[in-house]
């Protein structure tokens, strides 16, 4: 009974050996690249991440994982560290379209409108692309620079591959994809809104229309410009006096009695 026991003990202690050092054979990094994979493959954003810093950790050289990290960030709409790290990753390539864009969108969900408009404009002078110089309009527009917003806008409605290429718009229950001549229409009409031109922006509204019918914000934009000018002349219309009436502020003459 002792011997089948100490032959049991001394296989289980062989196995035992046998796997650990088959274990250590296995390069750790092999297995955190197995965790990232399995990882990304259930989007748990945030085993990837750990399994990311933990590869970064095992080898410091592979500088292309920092690019994995920041679109994993930028995934899981973390865009404060997304931006962070694709700045770190644009100070050995400047001019990587990619990361420039993630930090460009980043800043802007952030609210770094100033920053993110700086980001833009890096990118349209690397590609003339309409969708960069409609990006830079919508931020100059936030930043109340109407002239370069104007003149952003103006270029996309000269440009023929503004009717072919769309761009979604958020709207009140989703998103909206719209042909980017009748988006630019549409910022320029609210430009003329916040400048007093109402008669301009009534003509960019309709020209947005003209060529999307369909147009949810253009169409709540006349609406809108509608209802105030209803209120204002209804406002008007209250105030005037009646046929007759004294002027506010004037009080009416008493008539004499006759023969006095």
């Amino acid at each position: 009974m002792n011997k089948i026991i100490f032959a049991s003990i001394f296989s289980f202690i062989f196995a035992f050996q046998t796997l650990s050092a088959q274990n250590t054979a296995v390069d750790p990094f092999d297995i955190q690249t197995t965790v990232y994979k399995t990882a990304l493959k259930n989007y748990d954003l945030q085993a990837a991440t750990y399994a990311l810093y933990n590869m970064l950790a095992l080898k410091p050289a592979r500088t292309d994982l920092n690019d994995s990290l920041a679109l994993i960030y930028f995934a899981g709409e973390r865009f404060a560290q997304a931006y962070i790290t694709g700045e770190q990753i644009l100070k050995n390539d400047p001019k990587r379209k990619d990361m420039l864009e993630l930090v460009a969108i980043s800043k802007q969900n952030l609210g770094l409108i100033k920053e993110s408009l700086a980001d833009y404009e890096k990118l349209y002078g690397i590609d003339k692309s309409l969708f960069y110089l409609y990006q830079m309009a919508t931020l100059q527009y936030q930043l109340k620079r109407y002239g370069e917003c104007v003149a952003s806008l103006d270029q996309i409605i000269a440009n023929p591959e503004a009717e072919k290429q769309k761009v979604n718009i958020r709207v009140q229950g989703g998103q909206q994809e719209v042909p980017m001549k009748a988006a630019a229409y549409n910022v320029k009409g609210i430009c003329a809104v916040d400048l007093s031109q109402p008669d301009a922006a009534r003509d960019n509204f309709n020209k947005a229309l003209k060529i999307y019918p369909d147009f949810v914000l253009a169409k709540g934009n006349l609406e809108s410009m509608d209802k105030k000018a209803k209120e204002k002349q209804v406002g008007v219309v209250a105030k005037t006096p009646p046929a007759g009436a004294p002027a506010p502020g004037v009080k009416p003459v008493q008539p004499k009695p006759v023969g006095h």
